[in-house]
């Protein structure tokens, strides 16, 4: 089966995001809140490039909070560039064939060369980490003063769970910023390391086919987190390692609803997470 575009190919899928816009430490964000009024704690997603304007993203933030029972942030921390989702429909029609579909494929390389070199210059790692880490310590300083958090990272934002799980950066007044991740086809992750570092509850849903994660990359995770589990299980810290077959990257946020395999373990993902808030929401590891 031949890999897909990395990052950007994907679906819009279809439904009404249910949340509202508001403005929390500074950063526009899409908010959905618990069902019960009540939450049990809070989730904070990291989105992919494609960022707080994909419906697809704000879709999935209403389900994590009617079925974690959590209020749901999902912020602007691109500070208000996103991938449009117009890259997806160019990305899929580099693959199309005919006649006709190769001279429709210039305006699409053209509209690729627009965005794409602009998504490399506004995601970098040194206009993101500067707005990041400081609103995740005034989330904890506020909303979450007394509520759990947990974080889910797609594609471009797992590298930021991935590093919030390291619980290298705390609180003012020295509290951990969360009590777990959750990512799916994290992208830009140095192997093995940054996977060597984490210590707080970690759990991670890979697609088979990933140009940003290897056949290799991706044993070399699973057994890293399946030593550091043997280690610390006892200490009440655990992490989990999920390959879903027949996928591609991507799949856990933009599968095509149409592509019935994608769509079925994009889903199953969604639950990996929801059950991983869960746990840890109830029951957070002890302090490391």
């Amino acid at each position: 089966m031949p890999l897909k575009p990395c990052c950007a190919t994907g679906s819009l899928h279809s439904g009404e995001a249910k949340g509202r816009l508001e403005k929390v430490h500074g950063l526009e964000c899409y908010i959905a809140d618990a069902p019960s009024g009540n939450p049990d704690g809070i989730i904070v997603i990291i989105p992919d490039a494609f960022g707080i304007a994909l419906a697809n993203n704000k879709i999935l933030a209403d389900e994590y909070a009617k079925k974690a029972n959590a209020q749901v942030f999902l912020p602007d921390f691109m500070n208000g560039f996103v991938l449009p989702g117009e890259v997806m429909v160019s990305l899929k029609a580099m693959s199309a064939t005919g006649f006709w579909n190769q001279l429709y494929k210039v305006g699409h390389v053209l509209h690729l060369l627009r965005w794409l070199p602009l998504a490399l210059y506004n995601l970098g790692d040194g206009k993101t980490r500067p707005r990041l880490f400081p609103w995740f310590q005034a989330l904890k300083e506020n909303e979450a003063k007394d509520l759990p958090v947990g974080t889910a990272g797609f594609c471009w934002g797992a590298k930021y769970v991935t590093e919030l799980c390291w619980d290298q950066t705390k609180s003012k007044d020295g509290k951990r910023l969360v009590e777990c991740g959750f990512v799916a086809h994290p992208s830009n992750m140095k192997y093995p390391g940054d996977f060597e570092m984490i210590v707080l509850p970690y759990s991670c849903a890979a697609a088979e086919h990933d140009m940003q994660m290897s056949a290799e990359q991706a044993k070399q995770t699973k057994d890293v987190l399946t030593a550091k589990t043997a280690k610390t299980k006892d200490h009440g810290v655990e992490h989990e390692f999920v390959m879903y077959d027949g996928t591609h990257h991507g799949f856990a946020v933009r599968a095509d609803e149409d592509e019935k395999v994608e769509a079925e373990q994009g889903k199953k993902a969604e639950a990996q997470a929801v059950n991983w808030f869960k746990r840890w929401f109830a029951n957070p590891a002890p302090s490391v």
